[in-house]
């Protein structure tokens, strides 16, 4: 019988469709409390005002998106508390979906820490500890607690047979995974929260590689064992909540947005990917690899941030205004086209980590690094980690033969200080 579950291959709509209201549930709740949080938030004046300095849009924006986002996102995750799993058999112990309680109290620690920021603000250290208590939270559930040991039991299996070294022991690869499980999680909240520059493009961007989540994750469960049911269902659950509470939310926040997501939703965006990240971790290398190429936008323009201000010999957490979608807009293109640009990149990664599960790994190594090494030197080459001076000229009378100079041809210099999230629109 367990050969036969095993064995037994599944359609694209036999493991999709149980769970596809988790999708409506998200996408509706999110959409409408949009609005809704807007008027909270400018009720009790947690708004974001233009200083024509960083923040360079005309009128005030209202944060508090982020909260709607979490509600789309959780009403999601409840409503596939009422859902069948994809694959029944006689004598398993559930046929319902278990979902593991730290992965949204996880998310409610992010979205009180990234709340408390939008309105107080909050120290970068401080910010990092609480990341760090939502990581704990999974850890002490068992969440890729083991992430490792489809990487490492291998290789330390073939160093005791050639060279006689005793095999590395469980409590080594469950420390070296834990490790792994808060620098993913951490690193993407991070990540997120940097990229949310610019009108709808954290949103649109964490919205494609939630879809390519849900590919590679709808591909997975397509061939995973009986045994793993819960797992590949879980990992589907997570990839259409966040891709229902995105989408419902990106309209609002598209240029011009009425509305700002704030750190409450960057991080909670990061979260979320970065704990699907780690669920894919625990299946094989392949599957890793294959979510960290789509999550690599955010990635490299964090990395690319950090060499820069690392070479410029600045402290790493501080803010600055060369990003990629500043670069750019120093280039020339205007808000909506930096924000189209950037979704172009996201596809494309996301078709490239999509396109990987279908090589062996050894391959998907050499592909990820190729593809990775040419990004890094191509970067280099552009002088993309090195600090350019961005020159901010007043604007020109109509009777000047140039024409006027709008805030959309100039960098926004948005990323956030403690506390304030700064997004552009024309």
């Amino acid at each position: 019988m367990l050969a036969q579950i095993v064995s037994q291959p599944f359609k694209v709509d036999q493991v999709l469709s149980p769970y596809v209201y988790v999708f409506y549930a998200a996408f509706i709740i999110s959409f409408i409390f949009t609005p809704l949080m807007r008027m909270v938030a400018l009720y009790f004046g947690v708004i974001d005002k233009p200083d024509q300095k960083r923040k360079l849009h005309k009128a005030p924006i209202a944060y508090l998106g982020g909260v709607a986002v979490f509600l789309g996102w959780l009403a999601g995750m409840a409503i596939s508390q009422q859902l069948q799993l994809h694959r029944i058999e006689p004598g398993w112990p559930t046929d319902y979906l278990v979902v593991k309680f730290s992965i949204v109290l996880g998310a409610g620690v992010i979205v009180i820490l990234g709340l408390w920021d939008d309105i107080y603000g909050v120290p970068p250290g401080l910010k990092i500890a609480g990341q760090i208590l939502a990581t704990a939270l999974l850890l002490y559930d068992s969440v890729g607690t083991t992430c490792l040991g489809p990487i490492i039991q291998p290789i330390s299996e073939k160093l005791t047979f050639y060279t006689g070294l005793p095999p590395v022991s469980p409590a080594v690869i469950q420390f070296l995974s834990s490790m792994l499980v808060v620098g993913v999680v951490v690193g993407c909240c991070n990540a997120s929260n940097l990229m949310d520059g610019m009108d709808g493009l954290c949103g649109g961007v964490t919205g494609i590689i939630a879809a390519g989540f849900l590919f590679i994750a709808v591909s997975l469960a397509m061939v995973g064992g009986g045994l793993h049911t819960n797992a590949d269902a879980l990992r589907i659950v997570i990839a259409l909540a966040l891709l229902g509470a995105v989408l419902g939310f990106v309209p609002y926040n598209f240029n011009p947005a009425s509305i700002f997501m704030g750190d409450t939703g960057s991080m909670l965006l990061g979260y979320c990917c970065g704990t699907m990240i780690i669920l894919m971790a625990e299946e094989r290398p392949k599957w890793f690899l294959a979510a960290m190429v789509m999550f690599a936008l955010p990635i490299l323009d964090t990395t690319l941030a950090f060499a820069r201000r690392w070479v410029g010999k600045r402290p790493l957490f501080s803010a600055d205004s060369q990003h990629f979608h500043h670069q750019l807009q120093q280039r020339g293109f205007s808000v909506r086209q930096t924000v189209l640009i950037e979704y172009g990149l996201a596809i494309f990664f996301a078709l490239l980590g999509s396109s990987m599960v279908f090589l062996r790994t050894r391959y998907a190594g050499a592909i990820y690094m190729v593809v990775f090494g040419s990004i890094i030197v191509a970067a280099y080459k552009m002088g993309m980690i090195h600090e350019r001076k961005v020159v901010r000229e007043p604007k020109r009378r109509k009777s000047d033969s140039a024409g006027p100079v709008t805030p959309e041809s100039r960098s926004t210099g948005t990323e956030s200080s403690p506390g304030r999230h700064a997004e552009s629109h024309s």
